[in-house]
């Protein structure tokens, strides 16, 4: 698979500036512009440049197996997403069936990352199961994440998605544009993220559809995805959509990196971002729920890398195996 890295200088220049010579040049792949992981890496990758001898190169690529799998070819050095669909590409599960990519190792746990059902605010839809019969974007074949995070959110309503009326699309940026075309009734998306502010202005106003908080719900949710739980959000300026106390299903979004990468490359990167929290909620409000002493958690089955291990047992917060 061949990327373009070319195309993403201009985006990039920035985070070059003023570098030493010196420095070591590494790559940090996420997706494309318009998604909320690629806000974060752009921030992450500015803060780490700047204390510390890493010279970030930031990638935006078309999808988390594109991410992946440059990291597993040793391309890129560091990737961002959701730990269950890393896990699934560890472990060569679900969509990465026969494609499994045992150079993943974890860096550091970033944030809880809650996503949602959005439908305009005046719909009559209301909850999640007047969705059936409904427009609603399946397939996603560049974003194969897609699918269990609406499954998993629908399984909470006691929903599939045979019960939806599916409108093929390939990815979050594609849907969202699908959706403010009036061409779905409800699309998928991460709270918080640009585009969602993007397609609340041009609607007249979004709100997310709540999922139950129940107990018998978080097991569904884990019977899809075993590092998926729930999480419920206020009302706040950055939140668009969260129009009254909403729970979504929620993932920890966490960063990557490969077996290849020298120890103290990654010693370097994750003590950069653990010293200089309160930089990164300066460059992104999101970044003021980072806790630096959760960068360590421990998940279902994947395991951190050796240099973070090292980093983190020093600080004293590795509980870990």
């Amino acid at each position: 698979m061949k990327f373009r890295f070319a195309a993403v200088a201009a985006a990039t220049a920035l985070l070059c500036a003023g570098t030493p010579a010196a420095a070591r040049v590494v790559a940090f792949g996420t997706l494309q512009p318009g998604a909320i992981n690629n806000v974060f890496a752009q921030v992450i990758a500015k803060v780490v440049q700047e204390h510390s001898k890493l010279q970030m190169r930031v990638l935006p690529m078309r999808s988390g197996d594109a991410q992946f799998s440059a990291v597993q070819a040793k391309r890129t050095e560091f990737a961002i997403g959701d730990i269950n669909d890393i896990t699934a590409a560890y472990l060569g599960k679900h969509a990465y069936v026969h494609r499994a990519k045992p150079n993943l190792l974890l860096a550091f746990n970033m944030l809880a990352f809650p996503v949602g059902i959005m439908v305009r605010k005046d719909s009559e839809i209301k909850s999640l199961r007047d969705l059936r019969g409904k427009r609603f974007p399946v397939g996603w074949n560049a974003f194969p994440n897609g699918v269990p995070l609406t499954e998993a959110t629908l399984a909470t309503a006691g929903l599939t998605l045979k019960d939806v009326r599916g409108i093929p699309t390939s990815g979050l940026i594609p849907a969202a544009n699908d959706f403010k075309a009036g061409k779905l009734d409800a699309t998928m998306f991460a709270v918080g993220a640009p585009k969602v502010a993007e397609v609340n202005a041009a609607v007249g106003g979004i709100r997310f559809l709540p999922i139950a908080s129940t107990p018998a719900a978080v097991k569904t949710l884990k019977s899809v995805r075993p590092d998926y739980y729930a999480l419920t959000l206020k009302p706040a300026r950055p939140l668009v959509g969260i129009v009254a106390p909403t729970t979504l299903l929620t993932f920890d979004d966490v960063i990557a990196t490969g077996a290849h990468v020298p120890d103290e490359v990654v010693y370097q990167f994750v003590k950069a971002v653990h010293e200089n929290q309160a930089e990164l909620a300066r460059n992104h409000p999101a970044f003021r729920h980072f806790r630096p002493a959760n960068m360590a958690k421990q998940f279902s089955v994947m395991k951190y890398h050796p240099g973070a291990v090292r980093y983190y047992k020093e600080i004293g917060i590795w509980k870990g195996r």
